[in-house]
């Protein structure tokens, strides 16, 4: 069977071309975004306990709206364990956003590396390779660090005998020695939890002092409980609801959180949703071209069936065929996406490799049984002597088939135009969009050490460098406000039901200079005023929220100190445009400027600022990081998405166009005789391509206008994640249909000339 099904399709050499071009590409484009699809999912998923590692989130009011997130005070998660029964151990840890890179010490060797803070039990609950120590101990005092297996590298060119060791470990203005308990493998790429180094939260406390009240359970914090096997959620969500707590306490799955946030669980149905329609626009032209076909084998089946063989034999030939394409196409697939891969690892930020997997066999052996199952079933349904006379010809029934599988090719090609014409504006307008501020030529990095200590000398010295326009400081990024936002702002006349949230920020002299913000109202901080340690700058949704007519000398008060409104800057957007502008308090406190903004005039100047920082403060490494890029880094999603939009919209769109391509090749040769009575009755060339055109043009358009409400319900839902946004224009759908016109016109026009031009002696010879 196998030399036979073989030897068929090298009888037909166009159409086994057309289809396993269409078809690896279409197998090409399901492995890919399989690869894609399959990483997203198994994110956090390898830990031993991850079925049963959960989150605990704090749902507060904000405003009318109820606002869910992972804010948590510090000893909340050593009362959980003690309190409920179900809870078998539970870990608090900072905020991974909180800290820039610390600078580790070992003798005269200083090196950048990320960490964090985590209670005692954190190796225990998560599932992170110790390589040395013992999980249950190596954070059980206050003074060890457990470090990575790259950092014990970098610092010790080796893993082994680094236990026992000290480092010192400095950031912002703390500094410790701590000794080396453990050694881990590095996380896993796949791991929401990546850092050099843990040490214990006690140090932390130790520092900052964390308080222990949990009458509001609110905090900076994130708390993750382990529960015990067996324990049904619904019984602890139920004990968390029971809690005599001013605000709501829920789980949420830690394996699930990546996502649940943003619009990652949208993006990979979106995509799975993609890589099943590119394969049955795939499937759909072996089917178009079989059916297309059918006049050539109709006699075939008609005298086998004749002679004797049962239409299953017939059935399992032709699905033969098709499976025996598949695979061949399957091979070629590989081939693709290992050219492709590459690439496409630098689009998604991932390191994808493919690999023997069950779910590639699957695709391939469902491609080919549904690429081969219409023709095969239709094929051989004919009676064999309506076969061997051919009057099978005269219904259209085959021919509205193939229409209807056009269309719907079509309309799905489309849909993906819309589509990536709709996610390009948006990333556009985001790109584009006036933030408040200006986010071009502005560096930041973290002050540790005598930086941190010396504020004002720092800010003066790189204000002298030549090619610093102008310097300041703040306590975290702009756009990664720190802290969680408070609703304890008093002021005059505020309603005792308002329950608004604002975000504060402790900020140096001349930040809204250094990042070109406007004052609409009063002043910035000055020097020459030394009450504007007592004054605030608000933002003007702020002042909106507090139903201010006239802000500027009203007194407010933030954390029951009295405070005067100065100054009201322009709003400007300091998390990503999926949110609304929320309220923003701006605090004079020099010496917690943590982050160093810098403004510059050319990339050169960056060298001058890093020769004085080395000086400044010696022994601290200098990080630096461009304030544009890390605005763009929050839509990284969104470009991701729309790079492999377009690509995968192209491929969609050529697999559509090499179907069409092969139904205008048969549709000429069936009405081959016809044109050339045609012509020879005086018909144009002209004419010939516009009618052999006419029906491939009328299918498009059909599909065109199928496709434009569905593709404007699509994004509509889309563009609803962002509160700023653009709006769908009638233009994007134009343009659309205009190029789906043209790449059908370029597609069938080859096939209707060529027919038009062909001499018609040669066809009519035979009559």
């Amino acid at each position: 069977m196998f030399k036979r099904s073989f030897r068929r399709l090298m009888k037909d050499r166009q159409s086994t071309i057309l289809n396993l071009i269409g078809l690896s590409t279409g197998l090409a484009c399901a492995f890919l975004i399989w690869l894609w699809v399959h990483d997203e999912l198994q994110t956090d998923r390898f830990h031993k306990y991850g079925d049963r590692i959960y989150q605990v989130m704090v749902t507060q009011q904000q405003g009318k709206r109820l606002d869910t997130g992972p804010g948590t005070s510090g000893g909340l998660g050593q009362e959980l364990a003690r309190t409920i029964p179900n809870v078998e151990q539970a870990v608090t840890s900072a905020p991974q956003m909180w800290f820039e890179p610390f600078s580790i010490t070992y003798g005269n060797s200083t090196v950048s590396a990320t960490g964090n803070f985590a209670s005692k039990d954190f190796f225990s609950v998560f599932s992170f390779d110790l390589l040395a120590g013992d999980k249950k101990t190596v954070l059980a005092d206050k003074h060890a660090i457990v470090i990575s297996k790259s950092l014990a590298l970098s610092l010790f060119h080796s893993t082994d005998n680094a236990v026992g060791k000290t480092l010192t470990w400095k950031l912002f203005d703390f500094t410790q020695p701590v000794t080396i308990t453990g050694v881990y493998n590095d996380m896993p790429a796949n791991s929401t939890i990546r850092m050099d180094f843990v040490l214990n939260f006690g140090a932390w406390v130790d520092e900052v002092p964390v308080s222990g009240e949990l009458a509001n359970g609110t905090g900076p914090f994130e708390t993750y409980v382990l529960l015990k096997q067996g324990t049904d959620i619904s019984h602890v969500q139920a004990a968390l609801k029971r809690w005599p707590f001013k605000i709501q306490l829920s789980l949420r799955s830690f394996t699930d959180r990546y996502l649940q946030e943003g619009s990652r669980m949208n993006y990979v149905r979106m995509f799975s949703l993609i890589a099943i329609f590119i394969l049955i626009i795939a499937c759909i032209n072996f089917m178009n071209l079989s059916t297309a076909n059918a006049a050539g084998r109709m006699k075939e089946v008609g005298i086998k069936k004749a002679i004797g063989a049962s239409r299953g034999t017939l059935i399992r030939q032709f699905l033969g065929e098709s499976m025996l394409l598949s695979f061949m196409a399957l091979l070629l697939a590989i081939g693709i996406v290992a050219l492709l891969l590459p690439a496409f690892n630098a689009i998604t930020g991932k390191q994808l490799f493919l690999k023997p997997h069950y779910v590639i066999l699957v695709i391939t052996l469902v491609t080919g049984l549904l690429a081969g199952s219409y023709p095969a079933f239709y094929l051989t349904g004919f009676h064999p002597v309506v076969t061997l006379k051919g009057k099978f010809l005269q219904s259209s029934g085959n021919a509205w088939a193939r229409k209807g599988l056009v269309v719907f090719q079509f309309v799905v090609s489309v849909v993906f135009i819309i589509a990536v014409l709709v996610i390009y504006q948006q990333i556009k307008f985001i790109q584009h969009k006036n933030l408040g501020f200006n986010q071009e030529n502005v560096i930041y990095f973290q002050a540790d050490g005598p930086a941190m200590e010396h504020q004002d000398a720092l800010i003066a010295g790189l204000k002298q460098i030549p090619g610093v326009e102008n310097a300041s400081g703040m306590m975290r990024n702009i756009i990664m406000p720190f802290g969680t936002p408070d609703s304890h702002i008093q002021w005059d006349g505020k309603n005792k039901d308002n329950q608004i949230r604002f975000t504060q920020m402790l900020v140096n002299y001349d930040l809204p200079e250094t990042l070109g913000m406007t004052i609409l109202k009063g002043r910035s901080f000055s020097r020459d005023f030394s009450t504007d340690s007592q004054g605030v700058i608000l933002n003007e949704t702020a002042v909106k929220a507090m139903e201010l007519t006239d802000p500027v000398g009203k007194t407010i008060y933030t954390e029951n100190v009295p405070v005067q409104v100065i100054g009201v800057v322009k709003d400007f957007h300091f998390t990503s445009l999926h949110n609304a502008i929320q309220p923003y308090i701006f605090r004079l406190w020099p010496e917690y400027s943590i982050i160093t903004m810098v403004r510059i005039k050319d990339v050169q100047t960056i060298e001058r600022i890093a020769d004085f920082y080395k000086k400044f403060n010696p022994g601290y490494v200098f990080n630096y990081k461009f304030l544009d890029e890390s605005v763009q880094a929050q839509y990284k999603s969104e470009q991701v998405i729309g790079s492999l939009s377009r690509y995968f919209a192209g491929l969609a769109i050529l697999i559509s166009c090499l179907g069409l391509f092969g139904l205008a090749a048969f549709t000429a040769e069936r009405r081959r005789k016809e044109i050339s009575i045609r012509k020879v009755l005086g018909a144009s060339v002209n004419q010939l391509a516009v009618m052999l055109s006419g029906d491939f043009l009328k299918m498009v358009f059909i599909a065109v206008i199928i496709a434009f409400p569905l593709a404007a319900w699509m994004m509509e839902k889309w563009l609803q994640g962002f509160a700023y946004r653009i709006h769908l224009q009638a233009g994007v759908f134009i343009l659309a249909a205009i190029v789906t016109l043209l790449i059908t016109i370029c597609t069938v026009s080859f096939q209707s000339l060529k027919a038009a031009f062909s001499n018609p002696v040669k066809a009519l010879r035979a009559e």
